[in-house]
């Protein structure tokens, strides 16, 4: 028996259109059809199941072997296009503990896929911090690849979000406060999350929102993975320079959480469409709606912050997670706190918080009308060549490297209060939808557009594939690849040249971008071939011999070691830390630089109960005992005043020391 493809997703119940690749919500993938076996494990209570495939039930069987002795499978509490999770106790430490299994597709990709990922989750397994959730292990046997992490009591936003609509303005500032503090923690370790979302954020039992799958979008983005079932990033929620397939930066984790923001705040995406490509282009081409047109009552300062979030131009966003903290507000959230109290009722699924679903507008609401979901905006491909698009739109803009996708427009309009929207988003994939009268400019009927407008975007894919190609294969042949490293980029390409010449124009851009990648390979190999067989470098000359030392300055003869009293000069200097008095920190530290002061500044005004705990790991005192080098080691234990909870920071740093006839005092440090 055949199961049917779904007309809602199994993740988060949003409506799915016919031939839909992708959830417009989430950004699960949709399943293709498979034979149905039956669950075998026990359910959630209110969780949606799904027709388990032989695959799924051989893969659990695999879990369970591999685990056997260490974690006892209980239950399967989550699924999506790149995992399943399952609820399971930690034997030894008699706790529960989620683990998330890869999708066998993953596995497929071969030995250098399952090492990427395992050194990648073992980067982001070393994060600490109260709003990421920790990863405890990560394993692999010989049929399943998974990772062990804490089990988190409570919900994921984008559930919360679905239930009860937009949130709170508080509410929406202490998430997104939390949320930026782990990002921006992150970032400072050289982790980038790639992946944020809303389903991506929980919603704890204690009221605190944290941050899941770190590490793991980065990995699967650079495998190139946008095969049906398997979801690299979410398109509702990707950055520009992400669709791209450039290098992404914090600040791509910016923008993600911009729109998670701007659905807080709507209880809408800036940007949704069944397809994927319209929902890139948005991301490139048009500006989202001003939050404040949607939500009045949101402060100017939290919506022209948003809007900020969500600059298509990286450089024009927030220069750190922590100048979006610092603009939008931090709530202080005590435990008996009313929006605390909201948080940890909407964690545990049984309230709504208070105040209106919808926020307060101006605008009339007119008579609700039906419209069916087969006449929305239509100029969708086959799910397999929505997918094959993605692919070669992806390669496209990594070997041609041009900002933009799509046809030529103005540059995209700085977002705000005064700015003109572009095309609205369209609205969530339902049957029923409640339509607000907004007069719009007339137009032709979309069936006589909508073909035009396909044909136009395709062809505009199929050149900028194809030139992406050429530039490859010049850029291989000028690294001195041989005709037989080019051959089969020179197999690919004519096949495309055909392909499109019958307008087959999904198999033309999967095969414009195998020649591209096929002719990557080969400058690749052609580099390596170079640099193996080139020459060894000659030697490095001789270094000229040292000048003559100058004679000896004759200083008074240091009788006493000067450790201790340098020991007392960064205890002085740790005292004064203590107090959060920037006056008493720069007479410990005369030589303290203006951005030093600032930075202390901004630290003392972020924390309380500090202690700081040096001690001098090594000191080399030169000069004749008139100045010092020491190396300082310690630890920061302070009380987070934002979140209220306990943190500890290791530290190093480097410091110099001068000696005069009042003792010792620090120059410097660095």
């Amino acid at each position: 028996m055949t199961s049917k493809p779904p007309s809602s997703c199994l993740r988060c119940g949003a409506s799915l259109g016919a031939g839909a690749s992708f959830c417009p919500r989430c950004g699960t993938g949709i399943p293709v059809q498979r034979p149905w076996s039956g669950p075998t494990l026990p359910t959630p209570p209110g969780a949606v199941t799904e027709p388990r495939p032989e695959a799924a039930e051989a893969q659990l069987a695999a879990l369970r072997r591999a685990t056997l002795g260490q974690y006892e499978i209980l239950s399967e509490i989550g699924h999506g296009g790149m995992a399943t999770v399952y609820l399971a106790h930690d034997l030894a430490l008699d706790r529960k503990v989620a683990i998330k299994v890869l999708a066998p597709a993953l596995l497929a990709m071969g030995e250098g896929m399952v090492e990427r990922f395992k050194r990648e989750a073992r980067t982001a397994a070393a994060l600490s911090h109260p709003h990421i959730i920790p990863i405890y292990a990560v394993r692999d046997s010989e049929q399943v690849l998974y990772f062990v992490m804490k089990h988190v009591q409570g919900r994921s936003l984008d559930q919360v979000v679905r239930d009860v609509g937009p949130l709170p303005i508080a509410m929406i500032q202490a998430i997104v406060a939390q949320v930026s503090d782990a990002l921006g923690y992150a970032h400072r370790h050289g982790v980038i999350h790639r992946d944020i979302k809303s389903a991506n954020i929980m919603l704890d039992e204690e009221g605190w929102a944290v941050v899941t799958d770190f590490g793991i979008a980065k990995v699967l983005q650079a495998q190139g993975l946008t095969m049906t079932g398997v979801t690299v990033g979410t398109p509702t929620y990707m950055s520009p320079e992400q669709c791209a397939t450039e290098e992404v930066t914090g600040a791509s984790d910016q923008y993600s959480l911009g729109v998670v923001a701007y659905e807080m705040l709507t209880g809408k995406l800036p940007f949704q469409d069944d397809s994927i490509m319209s929902v890139m282009y948005a991301h490139f081409n048009q500006p989202p709606r001003p939050v404040t047109d949607l939500r009045p009552d949101c402060p100017p300062n939290l919506g022209d912050a948003v809007m900020r979030m969500l600059e298509k131009q990286p450089a024009q966003r927030w220069p750190s997670m922590d100048d979006v903290v610092a603009v939008c507000g931090r709530p202080s959230l005590r435990h008996d706190d009313p929006i605390r109290r909201e948080m940890i009722t909407l964690a545990h699924g049984s309230a709504r918080p208070a105040g209106p679903k919808t926020p307060t507008s101006p605008i009339v609401l007119s008579r609700v009308r039906t419209r069916p979901t087969l006449r929305r905006r239509r100029w969708m491909w086959p799910a397999i060549a929505v997918t094959t698009a993605v692919l070669a739109f992806g390669l496209s803009r990594w070997f041609s490297g041009t900002p933009h996708v799509g046809p030529p427009t103005a540059a995209p309009v700085a977002a705000g209060h005064d700015s003109v929207p572009g095309a609205a988003a369209a609205g969530a994939d339902s049957s029923h939808t409640v339509v607000r009268p907004e007069p719009t400019p007339p137009q032709p009927p979309p069936t006589a557009r909508r073909p035009i407008v396909a044909a136009q975007r395709d062809d505009s894919l199929l050149g900028s594939l194809r030139a992406g190609a050429l530039r490859a294969e010049q850029r291989a042949a000028l690294a001195g690849a041989s005709p037989a490293d080019l051959s089969g980029g020179h197999a690919a390409f004519a096949s495309a040249e055909s392909l499109a010449s019958a307008r087959r124009v999904s198999e033309a851009m999967m095969q414009f971008a195998s020649a591209a990648s096929l002719w990557a390979d080969a400058e690749r190999i052609a580099r390596s071939r170079r640099v193996a067989e080139a020459p060894p470098p000659p030697p490095p000359p001789p270094p000229p011999p040292p000048p003559p030392a100058p004679p000896p300055v004759p200083v008074a003869t240091v009788a006493t070691d000067p450790r201790p009293d340098i020991e007392k000069v960064i205890a002085n200097y740790a005292g004064a830390l203590e107090s959060r008095d920037i006056e008493q920190v720069r007479q410990a530290y005369p030589g303290i630089t203006g951005a030093q002061q600032a930075s202390w500044q901004t630290f003392f005004d972020r924390v309380r109960n500090l202690k700081a705990s040096l001690s001098i790991a090594n000191l080399n005192v030169t000069g004749g005992g008139a100045s010092a080098d020491a190396t300082v080691s310690g630890v920061y234990e302070y009380d987070n005043a934002g979140t209220g909870r306990a943190e500890r920071r290791p530290v190093t740093f480097h410091t110099t020391l001068a000696r005069d006839a009042s003792g010792w005092r620090i120059t410097a440090i660095r």
